[in-house]
């Protein structure tokens, strides 16, 4: 009875011994699925990794331009989609490449640009001072002109009127001369004030020439700019990229902070799984140019891409977010 026992525990020892081993081999060899997470149940993380030296921003700056992005994301949604942490999964690199060369060419073209147009608007204002006190000294003179005229009339007519009387008497002399002298003394004045009207005339011509001269030349410059750089420009100045475990989101170029924040802001949305979208003023559409920008946002059409990873519902039903 015992035996029969030992031998039929034995039997069921060896028959779950086989079955551990059968289960054992079976999850060793089949290919282990993907684990998929489901987007945006938790946020995503990010982390910071290399910035090349050659690039004019701190890793602080950094920082505070990537959580403003993520925070855009998932303002979008209603709750983080995105967010910092020191052991992140996805690593932003800022990496010095070609086209950042050409991006600092550009920003030396439209500084070229920019500083043409303070000394314009320098001579400008000058010319604006000059102008006025030019056209104050005119009215005055114009006014010292009408005063000295109708000091002429005045005289003439006195002289007039005594010439009919017989003449003027030996004691009218006098104040005749005197009244004379002042015609002749104002006259002299105001005609060497009008050389000097027509000198601060020609200062100010001279002035214009100059004005229209920078003009020119940044006219020549915008032009210049216009077919060096003109054109639509692709989201080549950064990349997302997945290697098994390994993310990471890498700038290439950006001309400034604005630009920036748009190309962290695309790769991002990448990185949450979003794809290319139509509207040009999206910042998921595939080219750059017309997207808002300083005051990056969100289009419609990015937010219903962003629905679409989070939750699969219609407009109607995350348009609450």
């Amino acid at each position: 009875m015992q035996t029969g026992i030992y031998k039929l525990l034995s039997f069921f020892l060896i028959l779950l011994t086989g079955l551990i081993y059968l289960v054992s081999s079976i999850d060793q060899n089949k290919a282990s699925p993907a684990v998929q997470a489901v987007p945006c149940v938790k946020p995503d993380t990010y982390h910071i990794g290399e910035i090349d030296n050659r690039y004019s921003i701190s890793e602080q700056e950094l920082f505070y331009l990537l959580r403003e992005v993520a925070e855009i994301w998932s303002d979008a949604y209603g709750q983080p989609v995105m967010e910092y942490a020191d052991d992140g999964d996805i690593r932003v690199n800022l990496v010095y490449a070609e086209q950042q060369e050409l991006s600092d060419r550009e920003r030396q073209f439209r500084d070229r640009i920019q500083s043409e147009r303070y000394r314009i608007n320098s001579v400008e204002k000058e010319y604006q001072l000059m102008d006025s006190e030019y056209m104050q000294r005119v009215q005055q003179h114009q006014d010292d002109m009408s005063q000295l005229q109708e000091k002429v009339v005045s005289l003439n007519r006195w002289v007039s009127e005594k010439n009919e009387q017989g003449g003027f008497t030996e004691s009218e002399m006098p104040l005749f001369e005197e009244r004379k002298n002042e015609i002749d003394s104002l006259t002299v004045e105001l005609n060497r004030r009008n050389e000097r009207l027509n000198e601060a005339a020609r200062n100010l011509n001279r002035k214009v020439e100059r004005i229209n001269e920078k003009v020119n030349q940044k006219n020549s410059l915008i032009e210049e700019y216009n077919q060096t750089f003109s054109g639509t420009r692709r989201f080549t100045q950064g990349s997302y990229e997945r290697r098994g475990n390994e993310r990471s989101i890498n700038v290439y170029s950006f001309l400034d902070e604005d630009e920036l924040m748009l190309v962290l802001a695309h790769e991002m949305g990448h990185a949450l799984g979003i794809g290319h979208v139509d509207n040009p003023q999206s910042v998921m559409y595939r080219l750059m140019g017309n997207q808002a920008r300083p005051g990056l946002k969100l289009t419609e059409d990015d937010r219903h891409a962003l629905m679409d990873i989070c939750s699969n519902t219609d407009s109607s039903e995350w348009s609450a977010h």
